[in-house]
């Protein structure tokens, strides 16, 4: 069975056990990853264009899952809510796709408890922002502000380079770029975005954990791309301040810099540097 099924022209069928490659008859948690992935997945089946030609992506996603794995999920809230901006805007990126409203993400358990674990169900629909009802009692609703994550991603999202850059990765010389700050480093990839902020538990995928990092430190505060010569910065919608080069970067916006460059996180709470070496 693949990962994500067309039941009808609004309604999908999804298997976690597919999805995270599991062997058959081995149970599979349901964590938000996984359905961040299925909803990109979704996404990508949305054929819809405008007269301009340009694909208008459906903007209201249901999940529907079983009893017992909206439970375990019900627990891990906040990954879930920075899995699906991470995720969703580079798939937003990568079609170039515009929206007919807010962005919104509904999870709820299926009532009828006909769902075995591990399996799901997503419709979706193209609904103006006016349009949206509220959340009813007992569902999950994403948006950017809190955790009931719905947000105008397309205009945010990172822009697509023009042309492939192949990376040398070999364990041999040449020129790097490394994040520093004063309780570590790593070293950062051309094309990979990455989320940093303070070390916590549940952390999402591609995470930089700056450790050190004091209270003004958001759990989730900025994300980062590395090109060849310049740094993309952008403020997570609900961060505290942050700074690239003296440069204030406002929430759910971003800035593009030349290397090197100085992030400034919180007013100066914590400083990182971006430079080769």
């Amino acid at each position: 069975m693949a990962p994500v099924r067309k039941e009808s022209v609004d309604q999908f069928r999804v298997s976690f056990v597919e999805l995270a490659k599991a062997r058959r008859g081995e149970p599979v948690q349901v964590d938000p990853f996984l359905i961040a992935r299925a909803i990109a997945l979704v996404m990508r089946e949305c054929t819809v264009r405008s007269a301009a030609g340009r694909p208008i992506l459906w903007n209201e996603y249901r999940v529907i899952l079983a009893r017992a794995d909206f439970e375990l999920v019900r627990s891990l809230q906040g990954p879930l809510e920075a899995d699906l901006q991470q995720v969703l805007a580079q798939e937003a990126k990568a079609r170039e796709a515009d929206l007919v409203g807010a962005l919104r993400i509904t999870v709820v358990f299926d009532e009828a408890d006909e769902l075995p674990a591990g399996q799901g169900v997503v419709r979706v629909a193209f609904v103006p922002t006016e349009r949206l009802v509220q959340p009813r009692t007992g569902e999950m609703t994403v948006r950017l502000d809190s955790w009931a994550v719905a947000g105008e991603i397309v205009a945010r999202a990172p822009k697509a380079p023009a042309d492939t850059m192949f990376v040398d990765d070999s364990a041999g010389g040449g020129e790097r770029c490394v994040l520093q700050w004063p309780g570590g480093e790593t070293r950062l990839v051309v094309g990979a975005t990455m989320i940093l902020g303070r070390p916590h538990p549940e952390a999402p995928a591609n995470f930089v954990a700056l450790a050190g990092a004091g209270a003004k430190v958001n759990k989730q505060h900025c994300w980062i791309a590395l090109a060849t010569s310049t740094l993309r910065v952008g403020r997570l919608a609900n961060a505290n301040p942050v700074q690239v080069n003296g440069q204030a970067v406002a929430a759910a916006q971003e800035a593009e810099v030349a290397l090197p460059a100085e992030i400034s996180l919180s007013r100066g709470d914590l400083i990182l540097t971006v430079r080769r070496r």
